[in-house]
């Protein structure tokens, strides 16, 4: 969709959002990448034509990067306390953290985003808003391709206040250990992730959700640089190693050791325990593609940073030599 589709207005679906709660935890390894957090808050202000206000945790960030943020209108820097989580819990942690300031604010909608995921539309909003059913006014990205199957993925997902008023999920990945949530797990197929305590309650309350698929034309990777709905851009694995769960569906390896992930190991303790030995198990494996993932995401974030309207274009089908980037990236389509 183009900026000439957009359904924002007095009539349209985001008339109901009369004031916007953006959650994003702002995860950065260096300076370099600081191109891409302005890119992030350029569209974030550019596309966002409701009330909002982008509640931010920036405790993992230069001085300089939190600086930017802290700069831009309606941002408000929450002061998480420090955790010793990393990777997905560590995102978790600080959503749970942020959430209730939002809420405390009075925002009728809440929304999350990804330091490296944007709205590329004005009618992100509608778009959002019109595909939650009734029952639990929430959409989300499913990243399909990745192997998810009840997962809203917080790269975006909207709801309305009631849904976390009502049922107040987590988002930390980490599951509670009992028989109706194991019986989740078990039924949907569906691996922890950010965000499934919310797969959860939506699976426990047989509620509907939307879901924003992946609608990209052209797929130089299969995970990284997707766009869902044709509103959302994600490059992906910005704050993250780059390994996914589906580089690996055809290693012998992970399905030996998959029933490890399994074991209910209670505490730190134990769970740091079960990370070591699947980390010795899969590691050789794990590496090469490592190295084959950061190559594809080097090349996409150089053009994503050099001309993003360009690779955008690129991946939605624009005709080659008109939208495409001077360099398209170097990983097969």
């Amino acid at each position: 969709m183009g900026d000439d589709n957009s359904t924002n207005g007095p009539g349209g679906p985001a008339a109901s959002v009369t004031h916007l709660g953006i959650l994003v935890v702002y995860f950065l390894k260096d300076d370099d990448d600081l191109p891409l957090l302005e890119l992030h808050l350029d569209r974030v202000e550019r596309h966002t034509h409701v009330p909002y206000t982008l509640y931010a945790v920036a405790n993992r960030v230069s001085p300089r990067a939190r600086a930017m943020v802290a700069a831009r209108p309606n941002v408000r820097i929450c002061e998480a306390p420090l955790t010793p989580l990393r990777a997905s819990r560590e995102h978790g942690f600080y959503l749970d953290a942020i959430l209730p300031v939002a809420l405390a604010d009075g925002v009728s909608h809440v929304c999350t985003l990804d330091v490296d995921s944007f709205p590329i539309d004005d009618a992100w909003i509608d778009v959002l808003v019109a595909a939650a059913p009734p029952a639990s006014g929430l959409t989300g990205v499913l990243r399909v391709e990745n192997g998810d199957v009840a997962l809203p993925h917080p790269s975006c997902i909207l709801a309305r206040r009631d849904f976390f008023e009502e049922y107040m999920p987590s988002f930390s990945p980490d599951s509670d250990y009992t028989p109706e949530f194991r019986r989740f797990l078990q039924t949907t197929e569906q691996a922890a992730d950010t965000g499934i305590r919310l797969g959860y309650t939506l699976w426990q309350h047989e509620l509907p959700w939307g879901h924003l698929v992946r609608t990209n034309v052209r797929n130089p990777h299969y995970l990284m640089a997707g766009i869902y709905g044709d509103v959302i851009f994600h490059l992906g694995s910005a704050g993250r190693g780059k390994v996914f769960r589906h580089d690996f569906r055809e290693s012998t390896m992970h399905r030996w050791s998959a029933p490890i992930e399994r074991l209910p190991m209670r505490g730190r303790i134990g769970t740091a325990t079960r990370r070591s030995v699947l980390r010795f198990l899969r590691r050789d494996i794990e590496e090469r593609v490592v190295l084959q993932n950061s190559d594809a995401y080097a090349a996409l974030r150089r053009e994503l940073v050099r001309a993003p309207d360009a690779l955008i274009a690129y991946l939605q089908g624009a005709p080659a030599g008109v939208h495409s980037p001077p360099d398209r990236p170097g990983v097969p389509a």
